[in-house]
């Protein structure tokens, strides 16, 4: 596929260098399966390669969408693969992800057209392939988990490699050192094996031997940087979906990206960014007023960059005698937030959404890419917003839509145990609601039962209660200052709490400190418009 996840270091990511190491971990199968080199005369295992050749010719006997999606779902990553077949199988999760037709001739021509045939001999040798096994589609499973044992045996053994090492270098204890090959040799069997359920005994046990390694995932909360919000909310949970949802123009992007921003400025975890509407620059040109007043309280508004600021300068870089980088750090102003954006530039994972192309598999696809190659570091996903998600075929209406994509989002949430915020609109009645609800966005009961935290923005303005600027009329142009972050669902914790945050669009952010609300609010709205 052309489309690429693009972080703030350079905007477009290169990950040769990964995929060059993995490459030469996964090149000499033999010798990590029996310990000989290759080419010895001893006799040997199969090799990593007849395996995936023997999967293929079963696949390409009779291709399908459930063959594809067994291939993705139960064999190993796309990393591991040989070079010879890496990218043959990387079009057929490409034509999965993209909801393509997935036949002998789609997959042969899409292969064909990135030249993905030709370290297997091009057509004939898919022929080849297909004449040269004798196992039946039926048993497509079995050979793809043979596959996946293959790297479950080298898991193993480098397990076992490592423990020798420890043992008799006599840094750990013996009895330590089996605690923890027994430890991780379970969870690399409840990797790969069936899904089973689990006795309560052996779920505490686990947590037992997790929290005694000082993990703990899947009790991991990562503050959002919105201080009065965290403190309510206790940051976002993984396995949980949180929903920003407001009426057009409240702030529901820059609420979104400013909670991005945060996430990885502090460092807990990488963050991806998948927006809808705007492009990768357009975030960026965002991105920039909102360092230029930061920290809050520290920074003079006055010395802030405002977006005709990051116009002008991009004109300027555009005659191509300097770039826009080097244009900002001539001034005082650029040269800090560079040195913002710095912190994060890597950990801040942009990517424009395709209408039609960017489905829920996509974002599957991209998130367990991203975790593959993030180590200690937590990961977040945002959707910006939820119902831009392509679903193909087509629901009937849009409610059934929303309600698959809501349990989609939930299911990767629940899946690959990280949180997923995901900005909603509202629907026509709410739009002309006296105050924003819950119930006002649009597929609201699909969003109401599997959201886990529900955040409504309102501005103050039109909520606020007539008793309050009852006899101080002036107070409203205060109240447009601000806007009213309403808790409306918590699974975990306190909800229908009302926060305010005060507005600074101007440089595309809000004071992320924020406050209860101490006014009464209505549900009408204070004047009619």
């Amino acid at each position: 596929m052309n489309d690429s996840v693009r972080n703030l270091a350079d905007i477009i990511r290169s990950n040769a260098p990964e995929v060059k190491e993995k490459e030469a971990q996964v090149e000499q199968p033999e010798q990590a399966m029996t310990g000989r080199r290759p080419g010895s005369d001893a006799p040997r295992m199969n090799t990593q390669l007849t395996i995936e050749r023997e999967v293929l010719g079963v696949f390409f006997k009779n291709p399908s969408r459930n063959m594809a999606i067994t291939l993705r779902d139960y064999g190993p990553v796309l990393a591991l693969y040989t070079s010879q077949v890496r990218e043959l199988v990387r079009v057929i999760f490409g034509l999965l992800d993209e909801d393509k037709e997935i036949d002998l001739a789609t997959v042969v021509n899409a292969a064909d057209a990135v030249n993905a045939l030709e370290s297997l001999g091009g057509q004939d040798g898919i022929e080849a392939l297909i004449n040269s096994t004798f196992t039946s589609p039926e048993e497509f499973p079995l050979v793809v988990q043979s596959l996946k044992n293959f790297h479950t045996v080298r898991k193993i053994r480098a397990l076992l490699e490592t423990g020798l090492g420890l043992l008799n270098q006599g840094k750990r204890d013996p009895q330590q050192i089996l605690n923890l090959l027994k430890w991780d040799i379970d969870q690399i069997s409840e990797n790969t094996g069936l899904d089973r359920p689990r006795a309560l005994s052996e779920v505490m046990d686990d947590l037992h031997q997790r929290t005694l390694r000082g993990k703990i995932g899947g009790f991991r909360n990562y503050p959002c940087g919105f201080e009065a919000l965290d403190r309510t909310i206790q940051g976002l949970g993984q396995g949980e979906l949180i929903l920003i949802g407001g009426a057009q123009g409240v702030g529901k992007t820059i609420m979104a990206l400013q909670m991005a921003r945060n996430l990885s400025y502090i460092g807990q975890a990488k963050v991806l960014y998948i927006c809808y509407e705007h492009n990768e620059e357009y975030l960026l040109k965002r991105l920039i007023p909102m360092e230029s007043v930061n920290p809050f309280g520290l920074t003079p508004f006055e010395l802030g960059l405002v977006e005709k600021d990051v116009v002008e300068g991009l004109r300027k870089a555009s005659d191509g005698k300097v770039g826009f980088t080097e244009l900002l750090r001539t001034s005082e102003r650029g040269k800090k937030v560079l040195e913002k954006i710095d912190k994060y530039k890597d950990d801040l994972i942009l990517f424009k959404g395709n209408n039609f192309k960017t489905t829920l598999q996509a974002i599957r696809w991209m998130a367990i890419n991203i975790i593959n190659e993030t180590s200690s570091k937590g990961f977040v996903v945002f959707v910006d917003y939820l119902q831009k998600v392509p679903v193909y075929p087509e629901p009937s209406n849009e409610n059934e839509k929303v309600t698959i994509i809501t349990e989609g989002l939930k299911d990767i949430a629940l899946s690959l145990n990280i949180p997923i915020v995901a900005v909603v609109a509202a629907d026509k009645e709410g739009l002309k609601a006296s105050r924003m609800r819950l119930h006002h966005l649009r597929g609201s009961s699909a969003l109401d039962y599997e959201a886990d935290i529900a955040l409504i923005l309102n501005d103050k303005s039109k909520i606020i209660s007539k008793m309050n600027v009852a006899y101080n009329p002036s107070k409203i142009a205060e109240y447009d200052r601000w806007v009213v972050c309403t808790v409306e669902k918590n699974r975990t914790g306190r909800k229908m709490v009302d926060i305010e945050f005060e507005k600074h669009f101007k440089f595309f952010c809000f004071d992320p400190r924020g406050r209860i609300v101490e006014e009464q609010l209505i549900e009408e709205k204070l004047f009619k418009e």
